[in-house]
């Protein structure tokens, strides 16, 4: 997830449209017609001459197939995908006798009630490398009857440049990457509540997608200059070259355009360094990079201004400014101290880590979670660990939970114990004095984290999911649960497991495959990741596990609940 000092991308296209033709009267730029002023978190940066050429979120879309829906499903087709799903069946080997399966031909396979054909769809984020996972969304397509994509998985799909049209099977060459996983179904939804049907129809594989072939990087110039296309190669390689044995970050192919490679180092947080690119000064005398640097911080002060910005321009000019931004430290501006210590974080100056974690330990401030995360990036900073250790006894949930996901990637696990349920997802055991909050990530891997390891189920319970999909009972004096669930396409219900009075061990036994142990019996239920957080969520909202539910903010409304108290409001909404 892109951290409080990464500026979404795709804000870089509407400057590239808005500052087209910008131009200043400094020495050796044209000054425009309408000699329009550029601001200051554009003025002498690459940005002011260059732009990200298809600089947004590449869409993609393909057509597939979520099996395992029992009855739910459609047999319904769409004409214009029939021959399309045919042929993508065919090659998965489906009706190949010399696979065993002359039997099950495409056209039956996607006549079964157990499968559905969807709508596939996604954004690959500019300059994403080969390898890089992102999440994918399935709808089930409009003319069928699919009731529930619930419990489904859906089938490796290619993903290609979205133009509206189903993919052509030859079309290979416009496939830029994959889509594969289970259906993660909205938690909240009820399935007796005609209202929330549609919510059901949708869903996202979390981070189900993965880039088949890196996107390329194009800067490409407003106007046309061989000088200024040298200087923007050179000024980013004399930045970012640092450690890449000689290889060279920039190119300039053309007198418009630039190519960028972006290093490998940069590749887990490729987005900033696009973005800190974009930022870099192109000044060359030092006395008129100190003054542009004094100017820069000057405007990080003034009311409204675009602090995360200018504190990039600041950060891509090097160590050499860390005096400029050692003085904004003490700012009054709450918002420039931030931005500014989070740029000399990156430019491993010590003292911006005091800032940082006095902004993570001052309760009720809106800069109070930023601030916990971007602790969260650098494990030199020992001093941090023991803060964020104590912020997980906070009492706000925003709080602990940012806290806790700094502390795991740190790598710091004293107060976390991680339990794997293969090919399922991750179960988390935080250790922790205050409420219980059980918290369920829905972007970029499925996980399951419990604060208070000892979590209980509250006795007596009975409970009967949604079409009794999982019953779980226990009387006063029971000393296990007893837990069963219906198996799919039949009315049929599985052998009773005995559980005991503890939530990990109930995810465990939910999510847990079906794998015979060496008795003979059959340890786990097998429900997805979707299921066991619908469950969850249901048990705790009628008072069963005696826990607060959160559910993950999905990246795009995240920063809306930043600073907001949580302490006795409702569920967070999806």
């Amino acid at each position: 997830m892109p951290s409080p000092t990464t500026l979404p991308i795709r804000l870089w296209l509407c400057l590239f449209l808005a500052c087209a033709g910008c131009r200043t009267g400094r020495k050796g730029l044209s000054p425009s017609p309408d000699a329009a002023v550029v601001p200051p978190h554009v003025a002498g940066t690459v940005a002011e001459y260059a732009g990200l050429a298809g600089g947004g979120n590449l869409p993609v879309r393909g057509f597939g197939v979520v099996v395992g829906l029992g009855t739910k499903g459609s047999p319904q087709v769409p004409p214009q995908i029939q021959k399309y799903l045919v042929e993508y069946l065919s090659r998965k080997k489906l009706g190949w006798h010399q696979y065993g399966t002359a039997d099950i031909s495409p056209e039956r396979f996607l006549q079964d009630l157990d499968t559905a054909v969807v709508d596939v769809y996604a954004a690959i984020p500019p300059g994403a490398p080969e390898g890089t996972r992102f999440d994918v969304f399935v709808s089930a397509m409009p003319q069928t009857q699919t009731a529930s994509l619930d419990g489904g998985m859906l089938m490796p799909t290619d993903l290609a440049v979205s133009q509206g049209q189903p993919i052509e099977p030859s079309g290979q060459l416009n496939i830029w990457g994959e889509g594969a996983g289970a259906v993660f179904v909205n938690p909240f939804a009820d399935p007796a509540n005609p209202a929330d049907a549609p919510k059901l129809r949708t869903g996202r594989i979390i981070g189900g997608g993965i880039v088949k072939r890196s996107r390329p990087v194009i800067l490409q110039l407003r106007q046309g200059d061989y000088h200024r296309a040298d200087t923007i190669q050179k000024q980013i390689n004399l930045r970012f070259r640092k450690g890449q044995l000689g290889q060279k970050v920039a190119n300039a192919r053309t007198d418009s355009v630039v190519e960028v490679t972006i290093p490998r180092a940069e590749w887990s947080d490729y987005e900033h360094f696009l973005n800190l690119m974009l930022h870099l000064p192109l000044r060359t005398d030092p006395a008129e990079a100190e003054t542009q640097a004094r100017e820069v911080a000057q405007a990080m002060e003034a009311p409204n201004a675009r602090q995360e910005e200018l504190a990039l321009v600041l950060e891509a000019m090097g160590r050499e400014i860390v005096p400029v931004l050692r003085r904004l430290y003490t700012s009054k501006n709450p918002h420039a101290a931030f931005h500014a210590a989070v740029a000399g974080m990156r430019l491993e100056d010590v003292p911006a880590r005091d800032v940082l974690i006095q902004l993570a330990t001052a309760s009720r401030s809106p800069l109070q979670v930023p601030a916990i995360r971007e602790l969260g990036r650098y494990r030199q900073v020992v001093p941090a660990i023991t803060a964020l250790r104590n912020l997980i006894d906070d009492e706000n949930e925003l709080v602990r939970l940012a806290a806790y996901e700094s502390l795991l990637r740190l790598g710091d696990h004293s107060l976390i114990t991680r339990v794997s349920i293969p090919r399922q997802f991750d179960l988390h055991l935080v250790t922790s004095q205050r409420g219980y909050v059980t918290y369920a990530t829905q972007t970029m891997e499925p996980r399951i984290v419990l604060f208070g390891r000892n979590m209980p189920v509250v006795r007596p319970v009975f409970y009967g999911g949604p079409d009794d999909l999982v019953l779980i009972n226990a009387r006063p004096g029971d000393q296990h649960l007893t837990v069963f669930r219906k198996l799919p396409r039949t009315d049929r219900y599985s052998a009773e497991f005995r559980v005991p009075f503890q939530v990990s061990a109930l995810v465990e036994t939910l999510g847990t495959l079906p794998t015979p142990e060496e008795s003979g019996e059959v340890r786990g239920l097998g429900l997805t990741y979707s299921q066991v957080v619908s469950t969850l969520q249901r048990l705790c909202k009628d008072g069963d596990i005696p826990a607060k539910f959160v559910l993950q903010p999905l990246p795009d409304v995240r920063r809306i609940y930043e600073g907001a108290m949580s302490v006795g409001r409702p569920d967070m909404p999806e």
